[in-house]
């Protein structure tokens, strides 16, 4: 029998990231996606348009759903990535299954608030599958979505509009809970005026993913990642991944060593220096960014 110590474990997570990216309608979400490595969609019959030369299935219900990702667990057929597109599809898909199984003629039908405490555990499980089949096959999973524009109340007083993922609470819940990042893509609009408009016009800028939280939209990542990375059309996918790896930790460490090989170290800090960089390897991310940033500056200064 194994013990629990032997199953502690060390390091960086050698799995590909769980990933949710929400955005307005034609911001380029499913693009992003397409460019992933190898991507297999699951998408309802009508999604996916201008993007026809992607592998795609098109599930016509829940059981259906359910039995290929028992099948995709078994045999991912040399797919590096899966895309649920969209998360708000999977949601309807699920709220349909639950009630031709329990003949009921809605999700409303269940009682108060019920249908969805049951939809929370059908997500669940549906997560479960998508962990198995990541773990089995080493691929990216990534769920698309749609976003609302939903009041947030903050329980310190005073309420403002943002966006979230399209969906009930409960669900996009345990979405946010489960992904390693959910990012939130946006064109950003500025408001300008030259010396010879009488009134401000809106300029639209470069788009870009946002990965942590705003009072304007949820974002959130445990990859290390920067709070903005460029969204162009042809190389979104492309920009995030690169994100990913100049910001793993392995990277940061990499770079900490090179720094410490070039730096100006005063004398009177050499041994303190030599004794935290025989043992850079057991630093937290946070102290490794401190100490590439102290390091830099010391590589800058004149030897």
């Amino acid at each position: 029998m194994i013990s629990v110590l032997q199953r502690i474990k060390q390091g960086e997570a050698t799995l590909p990231p769980r990933i949710t990216l929400a955005g307005p309608e034609g911001i380029g979400k499913s693009t992003f996606a397409s460019q992933a490595p190898k991507p297999l969609f699951l998408s309802a019959e009508e999604g996916l348009t201008g993007l026809e030369h992607v592998s795609r299935i098109s599930p016509t219900s829940l059981v259906d759903l359910l039995g290929i990702l028992d099948g995709l667990e078994q045999d991912m057929g040399g797919h590096k990535t899966l895309v649920i597109d969209t998360a708000d599809w999977l949601e309807r898909l699920v709220y349909a299954g639950m009630c031709l199984r329990d003949n009921k003629a809605n999700i409303e039908d269940y009682g108060y608030g019920k249908g969805f405490t049951i939809a929370e555990s059908e997500f669940s499980a549906i997560l479960g599958r998508l962990d198995r089949i990541r773990q089995a096959h080493k691929v990216v999973i990534i769920i698309l979505s749609h976003v609302q524009i939903r009041t947030f109340k903050d329980p310190s007083g005073g309420e403002w509009d943002r966006y979230e993922m399209k969906g009930n609470k409960k669900v996009t819940g345990i979405l946010r809970e489960w992904a390693d990042a959910c990012l939130f893509a946006v064109t950003p609009v500025f408001k300008t005026k030259d010396k010879s408009e009488k009134s401000s016009r809106a300029v639209s800028g470069e788009r870009v993913i946002h990965t942590v939280w705003s009072p304007a939209w949820d974002a959130k990542n445990r990859l290390n990642l920067p709070p903005e990375i460029p969204f162009p059309a042809d190389r979104s996918w492309a920009e995030f991944a690169q994100a990913v790896e100049e910001n793993s930790i392995s990277s940061i460490r990499s770079k900490v060593n090179t720094a410490y090989a070039a730096a100006a170290i005063p004398e009177a800090e050499k041994a303190k220096w030599s004794k935290w960089i025989a043992n850079v390897n057991s630093a937290p991310i946070e102290t490794l960014k401190g100490a590439l940033a102290k390091l830099e500056t010391l590589a800058a200064t004149p030897k």
